[in-house]
């Protein structure tokens, strides 16, 4: 599956807490978030399979 970039504006204390979360599991910040992302779109898109 292709990636793209994308920026975004999030809290300052937000992005502590991911990047300590990022930290402590030895991830990447992009995957800490990627993976929320896919835990969002699974739960709130409709017929959205994987």
């Amino acid at each position: 599956m292709a990636t793209v970039s994308l920026t975004i504006r999030i809290d300052e204390h937000d992005k502590k807490t991911i990047e300590q979360f990022a930290k402590k599991d030895d991830r990447s910040i992009s995957y800490v978030v990627n993976q929320a992302i896919k835990e969002f779109i699974k739960k709130n898109v409709p017929n959205k399979e994987n």
